[in-house]
């Protein structure tokens, strides 16, 4: 349950991160795609009630974010982490992003890059590779993930995802899968689904999934 729960934190604030964009495009449910929103445009996204994250477009290709956990006690504050993400291929079919974070804290970072292949941004494959550092002076890791986005309609997302890092692997822990539904309007979409280690947890289903996002433009 600890390997469940720590990937799922670590995935949370790389989701701060041109085509035609439409809101929630940047991710899927956990893991960042390599769009990006226009110039001047921003988004507000809360999981789970208790994790927030702000994220602005300083270009069309070029986002800047801020996590941290709900202020329910002091002690959040010291979960700020900064986010950005740079978009440096856009083609009608493929796009690729490079993103990073840090929180200050823990001198936790990260860096990776995804590449997400679709349409004009509708149905879409994304596969991602990121470099993450726990804590300051403890050995990296590597996390890959991948993901599909199906769009039934322009309100209606479906969306299956899949993540693990090295360390797990070695420890025979098969990964994340995380699956659900996207509702979308012109400034708001709404996520509900579930996070399952693919391993035997007994009685145990899987994690709720819960996140809102505002657009502003």
């Amino acid at each position: 349950m600890k390997k469940t729960i720590l990937l799922i934190i670590l995935m949370i604030p790389l989701l701060s991160y041109a085509n035609t964009y439409r809101v929630g495009d940047h991710d899927l449910l956990l893991m960042p795609t390599a769009y990006t929103m226009p110039q001047h445009d921003s988004y507000f996204t809360v999981y789970e009630v208790f994790f927030l994250n702000y994220v602005y477009g300083i270009t069309n290709s070029t986002h800047l974010g801020a996590f941290t956990l709900f202020p329910i006690v002091k002690e959040a504050f010291e979960t700020i982490t900064i986010g950005a993400k740079q978009n440096y291929l856009s083609t009608d079919y493929l796009e690729s992003a490079l993103f990073t974070s840090y929180t200050f804290k823990t001198s936790t970072y990260s860096l990776g890059n995804v590449f997400s292949l679709s349409k004009n941004r509708g149905n879409s494959l994304h596969v991602a590779l990121m470099f993450f550092v726990p804590e300051k002076d403890i050995t990296g890791q590597f996390v890959v993930m991948g993901g599909y986005r199906f769009d039934p309609s322009d309100k209606i997302s479906l969306i299956v995802e899949y993540a693990n890092m090295t360390r797990l692997f070695e420890e025979d822990f098969n990964g994340l899968i995380s699956f659900g539904v996207r509702f979308r309007s012109t400034n708001m979409s709404w996520e509900l689904g579930g996070i399952r280690p693919l391993e035997d947890t007994g009685d145990f289903i899987m994690f709720p999934l819960l996140k809102a996002t505002y657009h502003f433009h």
